[in-house]
């Protein structure tokens, strides 16, 4: 059956990509939207859009949109509805075709424990499991607690040691049913010094099953990948043919039908590999498989759903060159990448040639804690790996992004790292170079970057004195022989003072132990910054106002100042000893009560938002003098939870 209109199951940056793909085939698309994305990009990038009153996941509601709108197929692309199996027999069963794997295959295969006994039978490597706590010895720490349902790195905890078990199934066991909907998990050894590596599937009706080749997505925090790659820079040719081979081996006794991953975990010690999961939908990294492979795979998807054979045999594909994709996150990487939110006051990059970006955000968009905190995905392509990483690199550094915290410069930090460049990516990259990968600018980028920023703010409020033309002719400021403007960054504090003098400006301060002066000349706005002769050099640089910081770019990277106002804002000062929110979010448990004595480190909340459990432990020992919230509490950034004394 010919496919004409198709409905895409979700949002963001997944539904743009999808619907790219549709309007490339001629055909036609339907996106779906809430309340809380009422004026976002994917609704735009389709020829009509449905509103949706009950959220992403109200099935019955989605498929009655699809019915009215005459639509012949459903893509759930990733997350939300995209492997749930009575989803998948609800679109069937409405006459609409459904863009993925069988509803049998979602099931088992949704299902990590079954999983894993189906690939014990079928002879497929995997990993000692049980779902038994007191079983746990037998396994050894440390040990991955992991829901048996869903991903994402939802409702998996590592423990290293025993007294810690029973929390940590608890906790993984809420996050688990909080967003899947299923509160099982399981126990498996725990890899210490192992990547992760999955194999891109595509299988069509007729029983053809083809591999093409692998991604290496050993990059991640919170059990959550940021940083993916094709080719694995670890894999030789004969370890890269025997994972490939297991993934299709695997795939075709599951009769797989449209696109899938399979996941392994690959021993850096022993050369060892073991079954994960498949993934019975898109990925999020699978760009950096079409860069490599040229291959559409929601085309391959759209006419395997079509009832079409694949458009090729294995011995056609190939993989040619390196790509690498990033995550850019709303997340605070300082603060142990607690999501973050906020207005995307300005959002600009270069997209060069070999760039490809996978986004659904826009200038003014308002990031909120209801959904997952990626914005983009950015992907390069290079002959190399060595080009793949400085064209990605170069891109991240020119972008300018503004009004929230993102994870961008981190990124940039980890392009730049040796053991990076040298593929050294185990899925303790992060915890082994976080020294160097959370380090801030040096000293004298801080310096000038500062003093660009000071000058900018100088010209800015000239410039806008300028423009009150009802003032009388006479009328004046005042301006002071010497202005002054402070500027916080890293928890310290700069004051710099600055003094015109013809067609130059004196700017300077005590930084770092020492007077730091320079002179600047040739100011000039622009649409977007200041450009500036400050000493010996010729700075550009891009500059967003925020309510209380700037962002600014000068090529190299963006870095965040905040403004320290002249006068406190008494509704900001916070309650001495409290414990504060890192984000906003409902309190999920709370395991003290005033009177009660706590000691550093203790676990004293539990804070859930954007679907994942933060909790909120004692900075010191003492007693709990105050208790301000109660279960059930929806909770703003920065509001005050507990008092500790």
């Amino acid at each position: 059956m010919k496919i004409d209109k198709i409905l895409v199951a979700n949002r963001g940056e997944i539904a743009t990509r999808i619907f790219k793909t549709i309007r490339n085939l001629g055909l036609n698309s339907v996106a779906i939207y809430t309340e809380a994305d009422i004026g976002s990009v994917h609704i735009h990038q389709a020829d009509e859009a449905a509103f949706i009153s009950d959220g992403y996941l109200n099935q019955e509601e989605i498929i009655q949109k699809a019915k009215e709108m005459n639509v012949d197929a459903i893509h759930p692309g990733y997350g939300f509805l995209s492997e749930n199996a009575d989803f998948c027999r609800k679109v069937l069963a409405a006459k609409i075709k459904w863009i993925g794997p069988d509803p049998e295959t979602i099931e088992l295969m949704g299902d990590k424990i079954n999983s894993k006994d189906f690939c014990v039978k079928q002879g497929i490597p995997t990993l000692l499991k049980t779902t038994s706590a007191t079983e746990a010895s037998n396994i050894g720490f440390p040990i991955l607690v992991k829901a048996s349902a869903g991903g994402g790195g939802k409702g998996m905890r590592i423990v290293e040691n025993k007294k810690d078990l029973d929390e940590a199934i608890n906790a993984a066991k809420r996050e688990a049913k909080s967003s899947f909907g299923d509160e099982r998990v399981f126990l498996e050894k725990y890899i210490k010094r192992s990547r992760h590596i999955e194999v891109q599937i595509l299988g069509d009706n007729f029983g053809n099953v083809v591999h093409l080749f692998e991604r290496e997505c050993s990059i991640q925090r919170r059990h959550q990948k940021i940083i993916e790659e094709s080719p694995s820079p670890r894999l030789s040719s004969a370890l890269r043919n025997q994972i490939t081979a297991s993934a299709v081996t695997l795939a075709s006794k599951l009769g797989y039908k449209s696109a899938g991953t399979v996941e392994y975990l690959f021993d850096e010690d022993t050369n060892e590999f073991w079954f994960l999961e498949v993934n019975t939908r898109l990925q999020v990294e699978h760009p950096v498989t079409e860069l490599v492979t040229s291959v559409d795979l929601v085309k391959e998807q759209i006419r395997i759903a079509e009832g079409k054979k694949l458009s090729f045999k294995q011995k056609d594909l190939k993989q040619n060159g390196s790509a690498i994709e990033v995550r850019l996150y709303a997340e605070n990487p300082n603060n142990d990448f607690l999501p973050e939110i906020g207005k995307i006051k300005a959002l600009s990059y270069p997209n060069l040639n070999a760039i490809r970006w996978d986004i659904g955000i826009k200038k003014n968009d308002v990031i909120t804690p209801n959904f997952d905190p990626m914005l983009a995905k950015i992907i390069s392509y290079g002959e190399s790996r060595k080009e793949a990483i400085n064209i990605l690199k170069k891109e991240l550094q020119q972008t300018h992004i503004a009004g929230i915290k993102t994870n961008k410069e981190f990124l940039i930090k980890c392009l730049d790292n040796a053991s990076f460049k040298k593929g050294k990516t185990t899925s303790d990259f992060i915890e082994r170079e976080a020294r160097k990968l959370l380090s801030s600018r040096s000293k004298r980028d801080i310096d000038i970057l500062m003093k660009v920023a000071t000058l900018w703010m100088h010209e800015k409020t000239k410039s806008d004195n300028q423009k009150l033309n009802f003032l009388p002719r006479n009328w004046t400021n005042g301006t002071l022989p010497r202005a002054h403007l402070a500027w916080k960054f890293e928890d310290e504090s700069f004051l710099y003072e600055y003094s015109r003098e013809a067609s130059r400006i004196e700017i300077n301060r005590k930084l770092f132990e020492r007077i730091s002066t320079s002179i600047a000349s040739e100011l000039n706005l622009t649409a977007d910054g200041i450009t500036m002769q400050l000493d010996d050099r010729f700075v550009k640089a891009k500059i967003t106002e925020n309510d209380n910081s700037v962002t600014i770019n000068d090529g190299t990277g963006d870095i965040i100042f905040e403004k320290i106002p002249k006068f406190s804002d008494p509704n900001e000062i916070l309650i001495e000893g409290s414990l504060i929110a890192p984000m906003p979010g409902k309190i999920l448990q709370i395991n003290t009560k005033k009177g009660a004595k706590v000691s550093k480190g203790e676990p004293l909340m539990i804070l859930e938002a954007m679907k994942m459990e933060h909790t909120i432990k004692a900075n010191a020992d003492g007693i709990v003098s105050e208790v301000f919230v109660k279960v059930g509490d929806q909770v703003e950034n920065g509001a005050d939870l507990m008092k500790v004394d």
